[in-house]
């Protein structure tokens, strides 16, 4: 053999103890923060879905079904059903995927509409996703301190909606309907619009089945 053979030998066995280390030292790291993250992920959750449910002494999050694309959360108190939360994820948006959790009471009435997750426009596709406090100089004098959601008047607007089984959907208002839209972010407006009516459809058309299976 001769002494580049050796030379390319001793390479490739020392690539291959590298390569063998970094899967190794990967295995280990996914391992040992795997707990974490789970855990991390369940809370952050969990706040979500506070923020949309009535109180609950349940555990909604391990009682979670999946109909028409959306996942269904129910809210129980002292065995009773007091509300669902619907979850969805649609590919519309502006920079792809958008997450949105809504809250609806069990007939199907929308409470409380949130964006869990976006990569959206800073200062147009998150005006519409985001629920942001504006603090003003009179209220920091007066030492205001305000509760609850911070409002967002495009996800505001589906309270209090209701969706039928078959229904056509809902739509912003340059498109023919009646849905208001952040000028500059009509596509993050639309594809809100219609994550929440898929959410508040597939509610619907499942309606007697999710209050059965909570009962």
């Amino acid at each position: 053999m001769s002494n580049d053979d050796v030379k390319l030998s001793r390479l490739v066995l020392s690539l291959g103890l590298i390569s063998c280390f970094a899967t190794g030292l990967m295995v280990w790291v996914f391992v040992i923060t795997e707990a974490p993250i789970s855990a991390a992920q369940q809370r952050k959750n969990t706040a979500a879905l506070s923020q949309v449910l009535p109180a609950f002494d349940n555990q909604p999050t391990k009682e979670a079904v999946t109909l028409g694309g959306v996942t269904f959360y129910a809210a129980r108190k002292g065995g009773q059903i007091t509300g669902f939360a619907g979850e969805t994820i649609t590919t519309k948006g502006y920079a792809g995927e958008v997450n949105v959790l809504a809250g609806l009471k069990p007939d199907g009435t929308i409470t409380t509409v949130l964006v869990t997750k976006q990569s959206e426009t800073p200062g147009l596709g998150t005006v519409v996703a985001e629920r942001v406090r504006e603090k003003t100089l009179s209220g920091i004098l007066a030492g205001k301190k305000e509760t609850g959601l911070p409002p967002n008047p495009i996800l505001d607007q589906f309270n209090g909606m209701k969706a039928e089984a078959g229904q056509t959907p809902w739509a912003v208002k340059k498109d023919g309907g009646s849905l208001d839209a952040i000028t500059g972010a009509t596509i993050t407006s639309r594809a809100v619009g219609g994550a929440v009516f898929t959410i508040a459809e597939a509610f619907a058309q499942n309606k007697e089945q999710l209050l059965k299976e909570n009962k």
